[in-house]
């Protein structure tokens, strides 16, 4: 499979413990952040879309564009930075957004609105997302607490 690989330090996040209960590690601002300021990257391996969308391929890792052949699959710790942004299940905690290279494909994180130094990075993984991780019995899914889920039920 094709693979998109950016060995990324960063001097603005570093990865610590999450302040989500069980979420493992998150993304932390080691700097202030603005609005519209680039983050980091979101790149990993490229799986075809189709292997996705039939049942062959999963990861709880996956970044899909509207309208590519490809899906990225960030599952490597080393693949970026950007595979370690937790979503809140929040819009009001969301400080960040996705966004798209064209060339090399892949990922990145942007702010959307001041993120203070200290503070984690968050970003909605999206509707789709918790409604495959809810179908499939998933660990991102079957691991949250039952307020969560109650969230996440509503919101699908």
């Amino acid at each position: 499979m094709p693979y998109t690989f950016q060995s990324e330090t960063s001097d603005i996040v570093e990865v610590k413990k999450s302040k989500i209960n069980k979420a493992g590690k998150g993304l932390f601002a080691k700097a202030n952040i603005k609005r519209g300021d680039h983050i980091c990257m979101y790149f990993g391996v490229l799986v075809y879309k189709d292997q996705v969308h039939n049942g062959y391929y999963e990861s709880d890792y996956l970044l899909e564009q509207v309208g590519h052949d490809y899906i990225i699959d960030a599952a490597d710790p080393k693949s970026c930075l950007g595979r370690y942004a937790n979503d809140s299940l929040s819009m009001l905690k969301s400080n960040t957004v996705f966004g798209y290279y064209k060339d090399p494909y892949g990922g990145y994180l942007k702010a959307t609105k001041a993120i203070k130094k200290g503070e984690e990075i968050y970003v909605s993984y999206g509707k789709v997302y918790w409604e495959d991780a809810k179908d499939k019995g998933s660990k991102s899914y079957t691991s949250l607490p039952k307020k969560d889920k109650d969230f996440i039920n509503n919101e699908l």
